[in-house]
């Protein structure tokens, strides 16, 4: 059974490029996330990674806060199997990495 354990070297380095910080319990509970900031102040993404159950993971990457009330537009989450992880983290890195971007790419 794959635990978190098993995915943190991937999950923690993904936290290091983006220069985040991983959190690792949420309500008590195991957990894995980061956060990425937007371009304009106030603005934050969530990447957060859901305990694998056998070989599959979820990677979810959300917006926690926007500045112009567009967070319900921007929810994506990949299943894969664990060994798809990276892959999948570099897609949800990607995908926040544009939403960061759209307000320049519509002026």
């Amino acid at each position: 059974m794959t635990t978190y354990d098993d995915l943190d070297g991937i999950i923690g380095a993904w936290v290091k490029a983006t220069g985040s910080t991983l959190f690792t319990e949420w309500a008590g509970q195991p957990a894995r996330f980061f956060h990425i900031g937007g371009t304009r102040s106030f603005e934050c993404f969530q990447i957060s990674i859901g305990l694998p159950d056998s070989d599959e993971v979820a990677v979810r990457a959300w917006a926690i806060d926007t500045y112009d009330d567009s967070e319900m537009e921007m929810d994506r989450t990949w299943n894969g199997r664990v060994s798809e992880l990276n892959e999948m983290l570099g897609t949800a890195v990607a995908t926040v990495q544009d939403w960061k971007a759209r307000w320049d790419n519509v002026h």
